[in-house]
């Protein structure tokens, strides 16, 4: 093939991929590309502390509880206070808390103007779950983690 046939050739690929094809990112836009939800073992039970995670707005700490295997509960330790950041989190934690209930785990939804806190909420969770896949016999003899 000539030159400027290859060009055409991938200018036209380029442009279709472009129009048609879909970007290489989680199939649901809204949720946390880099969360996923952890097999835990049945046997896994608990309550873990995630990380601190410092946002831009403050930070974000939650505490997990695992029972049978399940996520039963999920509470914020920590959360941005004080004026608007406040009460965007006041706002946003319980949603957050039943979107992770519900997907039990962390691949849960941002809230609507709290996207800093939502990825925070989203880190210390995926990351208190990660200590029940990664150590579930210790997390089930002491009750705590981190």
């Amino acid at each position: 093939m000539n030159r400027p046939a290859l060009a055409t050739a991938g200018t036209v690929l380029g442009l279709l991929l472009l129009i048609g094809g879909k970007a290489a990112t989680s199939a649901d836009p809204l949720a946390f590309g880099g969360q996923s939800n952890v097999a835990l073992a049945p046997t896994a039970q608990g309550t873990v502390t995630g990380p601190l995670i410092t946002t831009r707005y403050g930070p974000v700490q939650v505490r997990v509880t695992v029972k049978g295997g399940k996520l039963t509960d999920v509470q914020a330790v920590a959360l941005p206070t004080g004026g608007k950041s406040g009460s965007i989190a006041d706002y946003s934690a319980p949603i957050l808390r039943r979107e992770a209930l519900a997907a039990q785990g962390a691949g849960i939804h941002a809230v609507s103007g709290a996207t800093y806190t939502s990825e925070g909420y989203a880190s210390s969770l995926q990351a208190a779950l990660d200590q029940f896949a990664n150590q579930p016999a210790q997390a089930a003899q002491t009750g705590q983690g981190a």
